[in-house]
């Protein structure tokens, strides 16, 4: 889905950025300009990916509930001086193992043996599972703001599923701001972040898409498909030679307490980082303790 860039020119972009301070909206559209993105066909699928940076070390930047590789560029802008990256789209896929097969085929083409997997949220989801699939494709682990999937979530998604396609776009898009905003929006706001009216645009053009709801039907078979599956173990990764670090808030809106603990425990080894008050928003409200946790975690990984 290459929603967020779809309305660019139009009048309806001017609009739904119209209460954005103009160099956040300048620089939203500098990055468009000097980011474009790459195609490749997997299979029947069409992925689409930015590439960018210089260095060494490549990060996987995998993206939210979005599914958009852009929607990380604060990070991208950030890190791509001292790393190279990736940060693909999600391509529509039914499976988790199609996914991660997607995703590992892009680092193949542009012949990156390893990367450090960095996955927040939905993200964190797809992350664990390409960890487990192409182990030797994944030189370390982020996960920020995410959680397990358990075997208990199959029948809710299962019952989403059944929901989604039935809901009318209009409706669905309402339901939808309604979730992101409180997950992201409303800390923003809360703590009066100059630029929490950015990301409820950013978001509102995300929304308008006419592909976004099927992404979203595709994005919840595909946890469906990992719910269905055996739970991950502690002992998933033991050949595993690489390092992960868990990036959580006690604030999250959408982790729970019991998410949290359950996560950590499946990952004893982990390095972890417990903001205070950031809310599911760390890399908006923390970006540059964020940004240098990355670095000094990936710069230590051996």
């Amino acid at each position: 889905m290459h929603a967020p860039t779809s309305t660019q020119k139009s009048a309806a972009f001017d609009q739904i950025y119209q209460k954005v301070p103009p160099e956040q909206v300048a620089r939203l559209k500098e990055f468009r300009l000097t980011h474009p993105y790459k195609q490749l066909i997997v299979g029947d699928r069409k992925w689409e990916y930015i590439t960018c940076g210089r260095g060494e070390q490549t990060l996987l930047l995998l993206p939210g509930a979005l599914s958009v590789g852009e929607s990380t560029f604060p990070l991208i802008s950030a890190l791509e001086n001292g790393y190279r990256i990736i940060a693909p789209s999600y391509a529509l896929s039914l499976t988790m193992t199609g996914l991660c097969a997607g995703l590992a085929h892009i680092l193949e083409t542009e012949a990156l043996p390893q990367a450090h997997v960095i996955g927040g949220s939905y993200g964190g989801l797809v992350a664990q599972y390409f960890v487990r699939q192409y182990p030797d494709q994944t030189r370390s682990l982020i996960l920020s703001h995410t959680f397990l999937l358990t075997p208990s979530l199959a029948k809710p998604l299962w019952i989403a599923g059944k929901l989604f396609p039935l809901l009318p776009r209009k409706l669905f898009a309402s339901i939808l701001r309604i979730r992101l905003n409180k997950m992201l929006v409303s800390t923003l706001r809360a703590a009066k972040h100059p630029e929490s009216e950015f990301w409820r645009a950013y978001l509102d053009e995300a929304i308008a898409s006419e592909l976004l709801k099927e992404v979203f039907i595709h994005q919840n078979k595909s946890l469906l498909d990992l719910a269905r599956q055996s739970r991950f173990t502690p002992d998933d990764l033991k050949a595993w030679p690489g390092r992960i670090l868990i990036i959580e808030s006690e604030d999250d809106p959408a982790i729970t307490a019991r998410d949290r603990a359950l996560l950590r425990g499946t990952y004893p080894n982990a390095q972890v980082h417990t903001f205070c008050d950031a809310g599911h928003a760390s890399s908006i409200l923390k970006r540059a303790e964020v940004v240098s946790l990355i670095r000094s975690f990936i710069d230590n990984v051996v």
